[in-house]
């Protein structure tokens, strides 16, 4: 595998090849599932911050970045994840990120990091950069109840129900 810059396994563009040779190869189940696991298996879908910059300067058009939360999603699904350090990190914020914006239609930064720091069990290892946080008022003891999070609320109960009829 390629490094790119230090931080990604696997470069964007080469992620992007490997799930076209996962569709060049449908009729051979077994290679396609290897080129399907490589890309699924790379840190790169986790160190993606999704800020849509590779999408905007796409030559093709590509949707990049949307691509890669589909990658993070169905890599979830299918249990086929990196098991690197830094992508359980990642894993274990977008879960935790998940929790908190599903479960209340917003999210609590404060309580959606102690999810996170119990997840990771990495308890004091920005401890400091919380409480400069806090002290800035960046970080808020109790949830804010904001404008349009009962109609959140009602979507995400719907879609919940959709999913449960439809045999999940």
């Amino acid at each position: 595998m390629q490094n790119v810059s230090g931080e990604m396994d696997i470069s964007p563009t080469r992620i992007m090849r490997l799930l076209q040779l996962e569709a060049a190869f449908a009729d051979d189940t077994e290679q396609a599932a290897g080129y399907a696991r490589k890309a699924l298996g790379a840190d790169t879908p986790w160190l993606c911050a999704g800020c849509l910059a590779c999408t905007t300067r796409c030559p093709q058009g590509v949707d990049i970045a949307g691509t890669m939360d589909v990658l993070r999603q169905e890599g979830l699904k299918r249990g086929q994840t990196s098991k690197s350090k830094r992508a359980r990190d990642a894993q274990a914020l977008h879960k935790s990120f998940l929790h908190a914006a599903l479960s209340s239609g917003r999210v609590h930064e404060l309580s959606m990091m102690m999810e996170y720091k119990l997840r990771t069990q990495h308890f004091l290892e920005d401890a400091m950069l919380g409480a400069a946080m806090f002290f800035k008022g960046k970080l808020h003891l109790k949830p804010h109840k904001g404008p349009g999070t009962d109609r959140v609320r009602g979507a995400i109960a719907k879609l919940k129900q959709q999913n449960n009829g439809g045999g999940k």
